[in-house]
């Protein structure tokens, strides 16, 4: 059930992973790419007007599965209503949790955490921080089997998101990407339709996606809070690199240090002020445990083993952001370093 896996945690987060595409592959040109219904009897007429394709997995309650096109997968349980367990098919089992209560979350499979309200969000929000400062991490939020809901709501990059990528049609026949997101339109309505709207909302906003949260979070606390850390889509990267690294049993994530996250690996490089990584999104992460430096690049989701040798001169070039700049080493092994990642294709400077 590998597959229903990937789709639903592209439903929940608004992020596609390299597992389901390559990176900068178009999402679909026909349909969504993961709809969850409410309700049965809306398949139907969501397949009439152009929101589910062949290519679509579409997530039906107590339908029956379906391997034709859309490919149909059945759930019992709620995907709207956080706190409970849903089974979708006959294998695959998912909780849903609110971020507040995730910290005493015990974990039995796959799990997805949502935002609900705006205490939810400041939880958030002080977790981030806290980790900026400290370097210490939520460990629930670094667990393998966790993926947090509406990502790009939270501040990560906005990639793919948006209703060719997922959708939510909701009892009362309304349509959005998300459960708790603004009202798109609503069942006749086609994807261009769906997807103007979406454009308009995010235009409108300084900091996208301003659709996803809209009824729990006031977006104008929403867009306070991520406004005050310009860093918070490296949060979300690192995360996501300590995810990685916690997958490949590379670390418990309680002996890892990411470098900008409660210092650098090179404790003077804290010290550099406006430091070119922090400013660049696709920015890979230096991470280190006490058996390896690692670097990790979240827009490809690749991750490399460094060599203690290299580590120190990779962190001056995130820092510093060119080989000339970062001359506190060896200038030639410094261009090697460079050259050598950006011919992997993970640029580590300018």
């Amino acid at each position: 059930m590998k597959g229903t896996a990937r789709f639903i945690r592209v439903w929940g987060t608004g992020q596609v992973g390299t597992d389901v595409i390559e990176p900068g592959e178009v999402v679909t040109t026909e349909g969504s790419l993961a709809v969850v219904l409410e309700r049965a009897e809306h398949l139907d007429q969501v397949r009439q007007t152009g929101l589910v394709a062949p290519e679509t997995r579409v997530f039906v309650p107590g339908a029956y599965d379906s391997p034709d096109g859309p490919i149909v997968l059945g759930y019992d349980g709620s995907l709207s209503d956080p706190g409970g367990d849903v089974q979708i098919g006959t294998q695959f089992f998912l909780q849903t949790q609110d971020y507040g209560t995730s910290e005493y979350l015990s974990l039995i499979g796959a799990t997805l955490v949502k935002v609900v309200d705006e205490r939810d969000y400041e939880a958030f929000l002080v977790d981030a921080d806290t980790a900026l400062r400290d370097g210490s991490f939520a460990d629930f939020a670094t667990h393998p089997m966790v993926r947090l809901c509406d990502a790009a709501s939270l501040g990560a990059p906005i990639g793919s998101d948006g209703p060719r990528l997922r959708l939510y049609v909701a009892a009362d026949r309304t349509i959005s990407t998300s459960t708790t997101g603004t009202v798109l339109g609503e069942i006749g309505d086609d994807l261009a339709a769906l997807d103007a709207q979406w454009s308009k909302f995010n235009g409108e906003s300084t900091h996208p996606c301003a659709v996803a949260l809209s009824t729990v979070v006031p977006e104008e606390v929403r867009v306070a809070g991520l406004a005050e850390r310009p860093w918070i889509a490296r949060y979300h990267g690192a995360l996501a690199a300590i995810r990685s690294l916690r997958s490949r049993n590379l670390t418990d994530g309680r002996d890892v240090q990411v470098s900008g996250f409660g210092g650098r690996l090179v404790p003077e490089l804290a010290d550099v002020a406006q430091p070119w990584d922090v400013a660049q999104e696709e920015a890979p992460l230096l991470l280190s445990t006490p058996a390896a430096a690692f670097l990790y690049s979240a827009e490809s989701e690749r991750i490399f083993q460094v060599p203690a040798a290299a580590s120190a001169d990779v962190d001056r070039l995130l820092v510093h952001g060119s080989a000339e700049a970062a001359q506190a080493g060896d200038l030639d092994r410094l261009i090697r370093v460079r050259d050598y990642f950006d011919g992997v294709g993970v640029p580590v400077c300018a």
